[in-house]
């Protein structure tokens, strides 16, 4: 390849960046709702939790109040960033029939997804500053465990950002076999939101319920990165890091194989 080749390559994978940057906050209203109902959330699940712990001084699961209600402040503001759903994504796509377009240009379906994905991560990135700031407004967030915690956060959630995105991928391209993803994007979201462990840590759940949340992808995108902020990565720092490494691989080699079945299914007429 040569280098003008790949800087073709790269502008062209960097407007689709934006195009998932502006497509958001072309419905300002929304963004801002969608804003709106993220500081709610952390004052209510603030609220809960301390209901939930009123008189009972010792820690649940090895978790004090001030740590189920920073968990929740994080877990919300985590998931409100990474667990996007492009507007104009792939089912939508196919359903136009504007897949074809795709096809032809100078970068692959799926390089095309994910950068377009990512302008919509990027476009959510004021929910940190909502989500943060009404956690500290409601007294619902400590700083990280140590420094070192704070670095392995940070590490985490690159990590996490590559599970979440191919899973949203993943999702995407089911658009090829049943055009009308409706109802699966509805059970998808639920069993998302849940195992990730962006609502109820995974601390708390029984035995059996951690062994098949720990079993699937989801809670490496936003269970494992807030644990590690408190100091409680699962299984260890580098277990956890590990585990969220192998899910960006499994799953990035899952995308592809899942494409290179989907693309037979592509016809595209015109004349």
């Amino acid at each position: 390849m040569t280098a003008a080749t790949r800087a073709v390559r790269f502008r062209a994978v960097l407007s689709q960046v934006r195009i998932g940057y502006l497509t958001p906050w072309s419905y300002r209203s929304s963004m801002l709702l969608s804003l709106v109902v993220v500081a709610i959330q952390v004052v209510l699940y603030a609220v809960v939790w301390r209901a939930i712990y009123a008189g009972h001084d010792e820690p649940v699961a090895g978790a004090d109040v001030r740590q189920a209600v920073g968990y929740a402040v994080l877990g919300i503001t985590v998931a409100g960033v990474l667990d996007t759903w492009p507007g104009q994504s792939i089912e939508w796509r196919v359903r136009e029939g504007l897949i074809g377009i795709d096809l032809t240009r100078p970068i692959g379906l799926l390089t095309q997804n994910l950068a377009v994905q990512t302008g919509f991560v990027i476009a959510a990135l004021p929910t940190v500053l909502v989500g943060l700031g009404a956690g500290l407004l409601v007294g619902g967030l400590t700083a990280p465990a140590d420094p070192a915690a704070a670095l392995a956060f940070m590490i985490s959630l690159v990590l996490a950002f590559g599970v979440s995105q191919l899973i949203t991928l993943l999702m995407g391209l089911t658009s090829f076999w049943t055009l009308e993803v409706g109802g699966i994007q509805m059970a998808f979201a639920v069993v998302r939101t849940f195992l990730s462990g962006s609502v109820l840590p995974l601390w708390f759940m029984p035995g059996w319920l951690q062994a098949v949340a720990t079993a699937l992808p989801f809670q490496a995108a936003t269970f494992t990165p807030v644990s590690i902020y408190f100091g409680r990565p699962p299984g260890g720092l580098a277990m956890a890091l590990g585990v969220q490494l192998f899910w960006v691989v499994v799953l990035a080699l899952l995308a592809a194989l899942v494409w290179s079945r989907a693309r037979h299914r592509v016809v595209v007429q015109g004349g």
